[in-house]
């Protein structure tokens, strides 16, 4: 009798296990957003970020290919994260990139007490200037990320762009050679001398420079 039930137990569990197995595959396929909200809340952040990737192939809603990349940059999953940037910028002209455009025009943060607004567009864009810098290898590709950075950074110079980000990542590292580079493009470069964010980036730059 007991060897009966413990047979129908086992079972009664592995159907149960099949199921839920079942159950979690077709969420997965079906339902990626709720997958990744799911994860978010356990903390699995980056199979989050790869979950709002797979919905953004599913519905093409920009919001979770912009989470994806996000996330990937956060993780320094550099790879990655390029692949779904250069995907969410597009080609210049193209209709990606007014689309990217119009989508952060539309972004709007929740007000933080004593935290300056940065525009989103900038955040993602410098988020991607240190992704580029992190995958250079050569002189000439830290040129074209500090070409990009220049392109997507206001000449008023605001705070959070992605000059900002990039050379705060280049300190970061103590790219010394890189530092005295970006010191010479913001000397020649179309940007507000007198704004504060340049003041305090030339002055942080100048003091990795020689290290």
């Amino acid at each position: 009798m007991k060897k009966i039930i413990l047979k129908t137990a086992l079972i009664t569990l592995g159907i149960t296990l099949l199921l839920a197995i079942s159950v979690f595959g077709l969420v997965s396929a079906f339902a990626p957003a709720a997958m990744m909200r799911l994860t978010a809340s356990l903390g699995m952040t980056s199979v989050s970020g790869d979950y709002a990737y797979e919905e953004y192939k599913r519905s093409g809603d920009l919001s979770y290919l912009a989470r994806a990349f996000e996330i990937a940059a956060e993780k320094s999953d550099d790879r990655t994260a390029e692949e779904r940037f250069e995907l969410l910028y597009g080609e210049e002209g193209s209709e990606a990139r007014a689309a990217f455009g119009e989508y952060c025009a539309a972004y709007t943060y929740e007000p933080v007490e004593d935290v300056p607004a940065i525009d989103y567009r900038a955040f993602l864009c410098g988020q991607a200037a240190c992704v580029k810098y992190r995958l250079s290898e050569s002189a000439e590709e830290k040129e074209a990320v500090w070409a990009f950075a220049e392109r997507e950074t206001d000449a008023a110079f605001p705070s959070g762009n992605p000059v900002v980000a990039l050379s705060v990542e280049a300190v970061s590292v103590r790219d010394a050679s890189f530092c005295r580079t970006l010191l010479a493009k913001l000397a020649a470069s179309r940007f507000d001398k007198e704004a504060r964010d340049y003041k305090a980036i030339v002055k942080l730059l100048e003091g990795n420079a020689n290290e």
